[in-house]
């Protein structure tokens, strides 16, 4: 990659001294966290989901849940849940999942899915936080 002159004069206003400085402005990636049109297996995927039923057992918190948008029953698993995943996992709640989604027992399945509080659209992840 060459940089030609008028780049270092960019590179001054953003008080860019160095390749590191560099790496360190840019994101290491980006989310996209808007909701999915349709479920894809092996891909991350965010979806609104109403909890039909809740289960648990050997360290896993297990849910059916289903989603308006796919009209599509979904299931749910996470791994070493903590006090808070059994309060707000109740039945009839809704919830945004964001994870990635595979085909289980012929129905989707979120694994260990993000809860989020709203559809937040792209999301920059940053290498150091801070």
């Amino acid at each position: 990659m060459k940089i030609k002159e008028s780049d270092f004069e960019f590179f001054k206003k953003l008080k860019i001294r160095s390749a590191i400085d560099l790496a360190l402005l840019l994101p290491k990636k980006i989310e996209n966290l808007n909701p999915s049109k349709n479920p894809k297996e092996n891909e991350i995927c965010t979806q609104k989901i109403t909890i039909k039923s809740v289960s648990s057992r050997k360290n896993q918190l297990f849910g059916l849940g289903f989603c308006e948008e796919w009209q599509e029953n979904i299931s749910f698993v996470f791994f070493h849940p903590r006090a808070w995943h059994f309060g707000i996992c109740k039945v009839g709640k809704e919830l945004i999942f964001n994870a990635k989604l595979s085909h289980f027992n012929h129905t989707w399945q979120f694994n260990n899915p993000k809860i989020l509080t709203s559809f937040e659209g792209f999301s920059p992840k940053y290498q150091i936080l801070g």
